[in-house]
Formats: structure tokens, C-alpha cells, sequence
């Protein structure tokens, strides 16, 4: 094979691991939301079900944005609004207030591929 050749099979071999690290590392998205106060079941939403945006106030100091097979944190009176920065959640990464106790946890088909929790005590 020559330098050229090379050069392009090592470019394809990058884009292919390139590839397959994103389909493997994104985040995947959940299709209900199961919003949590104060460590109590505060709401659930059903994202499917979902056709427009909405703004769902949660306890005193935060809002939550409902959309279309997503939801984040709108506002929230916290000092730091890292739970507003946080973006969307997802089945991988849920939105937490700790200041205001709020937590969105999404679940749907990736909950399917969990093989193991850990830190859920003995059965």
C-alpha cells in the first residue's frame, strides 16, 4: 500500500471510531419525565404525549420547560442556576437543583439496557 493509501485508510479508520464513540456516548433521551421535590414524586410527564412547549412551575423558586420529547430547567431562584445550565435531561444525565431539592429524571426505552445499579442497597 502506498503513502496516499495509507493515509486514507487511517482517515476512514479514525471516522469510523469517531462514529461509533458517538453512538455509543450520546445521550440518550428518555420518553417520561419524573420530577422529584424534596426527594417526594412531585409530577410525572409522559414527553411523548407532549405536542407544545410548556412552563411548569416546581415548589417555590423553579420552572421546568416541557417540550416535545424533552424537558430542562427554565429558571430557578438558586444562586448558582447550574440546574438551568445543565440543559436537557437525559435517561444518562438527570437536571439537579440541589439548592431547591428538584430532581427531573428521565426514563423510557434506554432504561431497557441497564445491566446493573449501583448503590441500590441489598434485595
Amino acid at each position: 500500500m502506498n503513502r496516499s493509501g495509507k493515509i486514507i485508510a487511517a482517515v476512514l479508520a479514525a471516522l469510523l471510531l469517531g462514529c461509533g464513540a458517538f453512538f455509543i456516548f450520546a445521550p440518550r433521551g428518555g420518553t417520561t419525565a419524573l420530577i422529584y421535590l424534596d426527594g417526594e414524586l412531585y409530577k410525572k410527564v409522559e414527553l411523548s404525549a407532549v405536542t407544545e412547549s410548556y412552563t411548569l412551575p416546581v415548589g417555590e423558586g423553579n420552572v421546568a420547560l416541557v417540550e416535545p420529547g424533552r424537558i430542562s430547567m427554565h429558571s430557578a431562584d438558586c444562586p448558582d442556576k447550574l440546574c438551568v445550565k445543565q440543559g436537557y435531561a437525559t435517561v444518562l444525565q438527570p437536571v439537579v437543583c440541589l439548592p431547591n431539592r428538584v430532581t427531573i429524571i428521565m426514563e423510557g426505552p434506554a432504561d431497557d439496557d441497564v445491566d446493573i445499579v449501583i448503590g441500590g442497597g441489598a434485595a
